[in-house]
């Protein structure tokens, strides 16, 4: 390795080991105010940018020729960061996101509607799922709205359920959907129909394109999800 590479690989990273380490993010379930939301948000999206802008410097000088590595780290970085974003929101999600979760009709009213009966055993099945707007710009909001029913034959008051909505990012280059990340959200409910909302938003610099959101919802070691692809791209 060159003085010149060592020097690029310094200045890279140097500043995104101090983002990564000295700053701290909220565990996971903390109640956050909006300000101490917008802090998160931003903090974490530092950390996730400042990593793919290395790993794009790296790619960049390792395809270019010797006279033109720092050309080929700067480069790298600007594809790497542009990507990076996209990696960060999904990887942050937690912080964008702000759900809710309620019942609509209990287990007996729940059976009525579905034709449900005990011989069918324990049940998770989500009923519709819509992510709106399905065609956004970049740094815009997302509303997601679903909803589901748990049933059981023996009869349970409680029991634990799990929300996941995930995001995937479709890259042309590989022809191939890639997981971002994903927020989690477990609650104590009681058998029959839930309806989940919320609204995600996502950092103005994410790269345009094809997403895909997943809700998962698992319980009483059962599962079912549906997903919505969307389209993000620039006015």
């Amino acid at each position: 390795m060159t003085k010149s590479m060592v020097r690029v690989l310094s200045t890279l990273l140097v500043p995104a080991y101090l983002l990564t380490a000295c700053t701290p993010l909220p565990t996971v379930g903390t109640q956050l105010t909006d300000q101490q939301r917008s802090d998160a948000q931003k903090s974490c999206v530092m950390q996730y940018t400042a990593l793919g802008a290395i790993g794009g410097s790296l790619l960049g000088m390792l395809m270019s020729s010797d006279k033109d590595r720092g050309k080929g780290a700067a480069l790298g970085a600007a594809a790497g960061g542009a990507l990076a974003y996209s990696m960060a929101w999904g990887k942050c999600l937690k912080y964008y996101s702000n759900t809710n979760s309620f019942p609509v009709a209990d287990a007996q009213q729940t059976a009525l509607a579905v034709g449900y009966t005990p011989s069918r055993g324990n049940v998770v099945r989500i009923q519709n799922f819509t992510v709106m707007p399905d065609h956004l710009a970049p740094g815009g909001n997302l509303n997601l709205r679903g909803s589901y029913y748990v049933m059981s034959p023996d009869g349970q008051k409680e029991v634990k359920v799990i929300e996941t909505r995930t995001v995937h990012y479709f890259n042309p280059q590989d022809n191939a959907w890639k997981e971002l990340g994903s927020e989690e959200t477990p609650i104590t409910a009681a058998l029959g129909t839930r309806r989940s909302e919320g609204q995600t938003g996502m950092p103005k610099e994410v790269a345009e394109g094809r997403y895909r959101v997943t809700f998962t919802v698992r319980a009483l070691d059962k599962q079912d999800q549906a997903s919505q692809e969307i389209v993000i791209k620039k006015a």
